[in-house]
């Protein structure tokens, strides 16, 4: 059987970030020393933000995530020296644009992060991540737009999740199997809460699937009393992280099944949810390709949105 195109997407990651590893740096992309740095996108590009300004903060960078909707309807105060760094990969998500011309007109220094091709040149400060996505449910776009955002820091430390990516797409724990009208909760601690919500979004957008996704503490302040019969948990944990225990004990007690993909590899956790959503979708006899446009009244709704 011929494989789908997320299939192919998935397992082609590893060259097209190293593609964009090795391609050159722009003159003008230096690591912001001293200076404020709002990372902005919506869905896959708003957790790659997230992921991305987390591990800048680690690195002494003075950096923070927003989603473009939030950013363009109530703009975080800017001066001339911040650097706003925008993410949308077909150059078309009107909030980003919109958030983007924002910092222009107050001052501050832009850039973007964009597919090949895409048409958004609103400034010089232009990167293409790599090849436009031929599908709906973006996995490679992820990847490779994280790939530049890391290697923007000049922290080489950062880039080792990428030299793995061969050896990830095998890693992780058996993929638990779910019925059409699983309940499926999605968590993780820290960054790895991102990885979550990512999760979350693919198997949503490519499977159809009922899911929802928290922060650790989060998901133990009180959605905790919403799983039950039906539910599966996975958690996206890490080993270092004691709460965790916690999370054990309590999915035990109450007998929900817990599925961790423990690591400290954040990226490895991400190649294990795209996979996970593949396997997924064959169990089920969805095709990741079609985010439902062969139901006609999924394309006619989707018609009348206005993005």
């Amino acid at each position: 059987m011929k494989p789908s195109r997320y299939e192919v997407n998935v397992s082609r990651q590893p060259a097209l970030v190293a593609a964009a590893l090795a391609a050159p740096r722009p003159a003008w992309m230096t690591p912001p020393k001293n200076r404020r740095t709002f990372l902005v996108g919506v869905g896959t590009n708003h957790h790659a933000a997230r992921i991305a300004a987390w591990l800048w903060r680690e690195a002494g960078f003075d950096a923070q995530a927003w989603h473009s909707f939030d950013f363009a309807v109530q703009p975080p105060p800017m001066r001339r020296d911040d650097l706003g760094i925008f993410l949308s990969h077909r150059g078309s998500k009107s909030y980003t644009l919109k958030a983007e011309a924002w910092a222009r007109r107050a001052g501050a220094e832009t850039a973007v992060v964009t597919g090949a091709g895409s048409p958004w040149r609103s400034t010089t400060r232009r990167v293409e991540s790599g090849p436009m996505e031929d599908t709906g449910a973006f996995t490679q776009s992820f990847s490779t737009t994280m790939a530049w955002l890391l290697r923007w820091t000049g922290k080489p430390a950062l880039l080792a999740p990428f030299a793995r990516m061969t050896r990830s797409l095998r890693w992780g724990p058996a993929f638990p199997t779910l019925k059409h009208d699983s309940d499926l909760v999605f968590l993780g601690d820290g960054l790895r809460e991102w990885v979550a919500r990512e999760a979350s979004l693919k198997i949503q957008e490519a499977a159809y699937m009922r899911a929802r996704a928290f922060g650790l503490e989060e998901f133990l302040h009180g959605p905790r009393i919403s799983v039950g019969p039906g539910s599966v948990v996975v958690g996206f944990s890490s080993r270092c992280q004691p709460r965790w225990q916690a999370v054990r004990r309590y999915l035990e007690t109450i007998g929900v099944p817990f599925v961790e993909a423990a690591s400290e590899d954040w990226l490895a956790q991400v190649l294990w949810a795209q996979r996970f959503t593949l396997e997924t979708c064959r169990r089920l006899g969805i095709d990741p390709d079609l985010l439902r446009t062969d139901d006609p009244r999924y394309r006619r709704a989707r018609e009348r949105l206005a993005f």
